[in-house]
């Protein structure tokens, strides 16, 4: 190592311990990255632009050496790069490289600032929005990586645009009337509420004076984003789309508009293992849901000695936690005989064990089907439990919701449980979010599972679990879970469940199915991009070096994706799942 990878790795070690830190207090953050603008403007004015560039502006500057202008004439693909975060402008500056080489041009979008809200952070950081910060960063990634940007504040005006979008939603005195708010022949007032959730932390959006201000905030910002999309698109004139999760508002209401135009799209996320994307063509990927073709013929497929051994050594790892991104336990307890005594459970009782998500979740917003919310389900399980004295309900709260700390949630079951039921029956056990008791080891106690939309439930199917599934889900109606369409067939079909006897055969066949599907979903819908790296949270790595190494036939995964986000890819073309 020369001198000069030292002092690298060192500056690279001593901004990861304050990513690290800022990641822990979410208003510190919002602040350092501010100071960051900030100096990095003043560095752009002293001639000195490279001074505190993250290490990736450089991984980007490299691969953009490599390559050649975009072919004249190409076919348009628009990313909208909507916020400064920096895992995700990696990945799709990378994935712009990738379209560049197959004859495609890569157009850039962000926001550029001056929206009165929005969900780049949430309201434990700001407002003040991190306007500069967003901006400074997601600019400087694109033009590293050797991309022009379009701001969409240079395409109109927001400040007379946004007092125009105050006049309209002034009248709205309700949540219930933001929530049906239309404009531009969209249905904004839906189009906005998964990141007015997310940036309250919380999942019922409450007839409340913060809730009201928020939503209306966030109905200004969509008005102004919906009059800036519609100039970005006729001026561009894009064939296809590339956004980020789908849910959040910026990019639900530009594909909304996409869709209007008869435009393809496709969205993607981060997957659940380490360095791996889900992409879904003209689907929010936030739903994680496969092409139905795809999924049944999964099912159908045996799987392989070597697959099934494959599953069982990833399953394996996310229940002792590793190979997962978010490490939320340190020490957990296991012992089956401790976790009895302290929920104080009583052996040879039917154990049926509960699972909710979070409530601001993209996964669970607008994914109710039989129950009011997710919240409505787990006030139903405990008044179920009450009229079964003879069985034990454990509730196993998500501990998310207290260890994400850059978003804690501000609307915790447990306050709702509280509310909603004052006094639990004894039969009935709460295990707060700050419990370390596991949860696979209450799984392995478990007759029967309950969950609303966590991926918890294929995991239990996997195992040979009964599970009842309550919401909206990726592995929903695919034979292995139970799944009633009212809250009346929900608890009619615990009750058999718990009282039945599950024949060997039929435990054997469910399980069979949850192991093929849970295979197709986590190694072959779920895809490498090996391209991109995260070494800790806000800390990518650009792996490759040369925008050749990007071309088609080099990376299978690869080209896997690309078909995907330029909508050439056959309906389900996985491996091991066939075309």
């Amino acid at each position: 190592m020369n001198a000069g990878d030292g002092s690298d790795h060192t500056a690279m070690t001593l901004r990861g311990r304050a990513l690290d830190w800022a990641w822990a207090h979410p208003r510190g953050k919002r602040r350092a990255r501010e100071a960051w603008a900030t100096a990095r403007g003043v560095a752009r004015r002293l001639h000195l632009g490279r001074l505190l560039e993250p290490s990736e502006f450089r991984d980007l500057r490299g691969l953009a050496a490599t390559a050649s202008p975009p072919a004249d004439g190409g076919p348009r693909l628009l990313v909208l790069s909507f916020r400064g975060w920096s895992t995700h402008l990696s990945i799709e500056t990378v994935l712009g490289h990738a379209v560049a080489r197959r004859g495609w041009v890569p157009v850039f979008i962000t926001c550029g600032g001056r929206l009165p809200v929005c969900d780049v952070m949430p309201i434990h950081a700001s407002p003040p929005m991190p306007c500069r910060s967003c901006s400074e960063y997601a600019t400087g990634a694109i033009g590293a990586a050797g991309f022009d940007v379009l701001r969409l504040r240079d395409v109109v005006e927001m400040g007379p645009i946004t007092a125009t979008a105050r006049r309209l939603v002034a009248d709205l005195k309700s949540v219930d009337e933001c929530s049906r708010f239309v404009a531009h022949g969209l249905p904004l007032g839906q189009l906005v509420r998964t990141s007015v959730a997310w940036f309250l932390s919380r999942g019922t959006l409450t007839e409340d004076p913060v809730v009201l201000r928020t939503y209306r905030s966030f109905l200004v910002s969509g008005l102004a984003l919906a009059d800036a999309f519609e100039r970005v698109l006729d001026r561009v004139a894009p064939e296809r789309l590339l956004v980020l999760n789908g849910r959040f508002f910026a990019e639900a209401i530009i594909t909304a508009m996409a869709s209007q135009r008869g435009l393809g799209w496709t969205a993607y996320e981060r997957g659940f293992r380490p360095d791996t994307l889900i992409t879904t063509p003209g689907a929010p990927a936030c739903d994680l849901a496969m092409p139905e073709d795809g999924a049944r013929r999964a099912v159908e497929r045996p799987l392989t000695a070597a697959e099934d051994a494959e599953l069982e050594a990833y399953l394996s790892e996310r229940r002792d936690g590793r190979d997962t991104f978010d490490k939320l336990w340190t020490t957990r307890i296991e012992d089956p005989g401790r976790i009895r005594r302290e929920l104080t459970l009583t052996g040879g009782r039917p154990l049926v064990v509960m699972f909710p998500n979070i409530l601001w979740d993209s996964a669970v917003v607008g994914m109710d089907l039989g129950f009011a919310s997710m919240g409505d389900w787990v006030v139903g399980g405990i008044r179920w439990a009450r009229a079964h004295p003879e069985l034990d309900l454990v509730v196993r709260l998500h501990p998310a919701e207290i260890r994400h700390t850059n978003h804690p949630t501000l609307e915790r079951m447990t306050d709702h449980i509280r509310r909603e039921v004052p006094t639990v029956a004894l039969n009935v056990r709460i295990v707060v979010p700050e419990s370390p008791i596991s949860s696979y080891s209450l799984i392995d106690a478990a007759r029967v599972g309950l969950v609303y939309t966590s991926t918890v439930g294929l995991e239990m199917a996997a195992r040979g679990i009964p599970v009842v599934v309550g919401a909206r889900t990726h592995y929903r109606g695919l034979g292995f879970t139970i799944d009633p369409t009212t809250s009346d067939e929900y608890w009619a079909a615990v009750d058999r469940l718990v009282s039945a006897t599950v024949p060997g055969e039929v435990d054997r066949m469910t399980r069979s199915l949850a192991r093929r599907y849970a295979h197709a979903f986590f190694f072959s819908f779920h895809r490498r991009l090996g391209e991109v790296h995260e070494e800790g949270h806000s800390r990518p790595r650009v792996l490759v070096r040369s925008v050749t190494d990007l071309d088609a036939g080099r990376d299978p995964s690869l080209d896997l994706i690309v078909s995907d986000v330029l909508g050439t890819a056959p309906r389900f073309a996985r491996r091991g799942v066939g075309a």
